[in-house]
């Protein structure tokens, strides 16, 4: 038995556990808490029995299981990756309105500067 079928289980079981505890909290929403939970599944289903991901590879039409799980890992990071663009963007988006609320609030006058 590899250690990484040890390791990995009990890290993923771990952090399905963390997670679980800030869902209850309202730090982490459901959606986000049910793909992760997905995520770490497959993570220990593919740890423990490494030819499950040969059942996957080729239901997808790929010919080994380690190509089919980082083509997976990959689809996710790109995933990951556009949907923190995504908010970025938002983020950035919300800062300048706040911004431009904030320097009309306190909009300062030449004139008001030299009375003083």
């Amino acid at each position: 038995m590899f250690i990484y079928s040890i390791i990995f289980p009990i890290l993923a079981i771990i952090v399905i556990g963390i997670l679980f505890l800030r869902l209850r909290r309202g730090k982490t929403s459901l959606s986000s808490f049910v793909v992760w939970t997905v995520v770490l599944i497959f993570v220990i289903l593919f740890s423990v029995f490494p030819d499950a991901s040969l059942v996957f590879a080729r239901a997808f039409g790929i010919t080994r299981g380690l190509d089919f799980l980082i083509i997976a890992a990959l689809v996710l990071i790109f995933y990951l990756g556009a949907k923190l663009y995504y908010k970025l963007d938002h983020l950035q988006d919300d800062v300048n309105k706040i911004v431009k609320e904030v320097a009309l609030n306190n909009e300062i006058t030449l004139d008001d500067e030299e009375n003083k």
